[in-house]
């Protein structure tokens, strides 16, 4: 249940975007019954499978289609559509965008990054292709969409959820472009740097990945597992130290390091 209660309460990681707002979340209410979900699957995966129990048990929206594919031909996908809905109170089609993203700012001498725990992903990288692919697809291929919709106006919304995590010894918060300034915040360090800013005696909580989106005060009933900083870290961690509000990513020593070697990382626009 706290994995539906962040979706429906959370913050969002972004605000609104010149090429779609973000959906009326809040409108959403929670099933009056527990529904089971499929926790090893894939985060992305997992949190459309719990959006989809919220809008179908919404009386404002109903769930006309979730992937549906973009064809050109029965060979080429041109995209995907995360969710089609119709708005029942306007009888308007909305397609609708759901990500859950996690980025930690890194500082290197020329700029400053923003990659995800993957280094592979980063903020730059998905906010551009959100904005020139994924956003636009019934505008770029209308003709593509099922036969019954291509006549109808279809509005873009978005859903990303997240966290952005600054290095703890970041003298200030960073506010990349389209940040929604009420998102989620937290601090990351590499392992090596635990024992400098936590006392020998700090209770650490893990946190599952399936639990990464979800603010703490929905987890107060939510029982976690010990975490013991002697722990070898191949990838990273996020953390509950000592009941802090905050999320804390711990890094392998190495972490930052690897980003100078990988071709995928972009710099990120500042908002001033």
């Amino acid at each position: 249940m706290a994995l539906l209660q962040s979706l429906v309460s959370g913050p969002l990681l972004l605000g609104d975007l010149p090429e779609a707002s973000s959906f009326p979340y809040q409108k959403l209410s929670l099933p009056g019954e527990f529904t089971l979900l499929n926790l090893q699957q894939k985060l992305g995966h997992l949190y459309e499978d719990a959006l989809a129990i919220l809008i179908e048990h919404s009386p404002r929206w109903e769930l006309l289609a979730r992937n549906l594919q973009i064809q050109s031909d029965i060979h080429t996908t041109l995209g995907e559509l995360d969710f089609l809905l119709r708005d029942l109170n306007t009888d308007q089609l909305v397609h609708l965008e759901l990500a859950t993203k996690f980025y930690l700012a890194v500082e290197t001498d020329s700029e400053l990054l923003l990659p995800g725990p993957d280094a592979r992903d980063n903020y730059a990288r998905k906010l551009s292709r959100l904005r020139s692919h994924q956003l636009k697809l019934p505008e770029k291929y209308p003709l593509h969409l099922p036969k019954k919709y291509r006549d109808e106006s279809i509005v873009t919304n978005h859903l990303i959820y997240g966290c952005l995590f600054d290095h703890i010894n970041a003298p200030s918060s960073t506010f990349p472009e389209f940040l929604n300034p009420d998102c989620r915040r937290g601090k990351w360090l590499t392992i090596s740097e635990v024992s400098s800013f936590f006392s020998a005696g700090t209770n650490f909580e893990l946190i599952p990945k399936y639990l990464w989106p979800v603010p703490f005060q929905f987890l107060t009933n939510h029982a976690l597992s010990p975490w013991k900083p002697e722990t070898t870290v191949e990838r990273c961690l996020m953390v509950r130290p000592d009941n802090s509000h905050h999320p804390f990513f711990i890094t392998p020593d190495s972490y930052p390091e690897s980003l100078k070697i990988k071709e995928t990382h972009m710099a990120v626009t500042m908002r001033v």
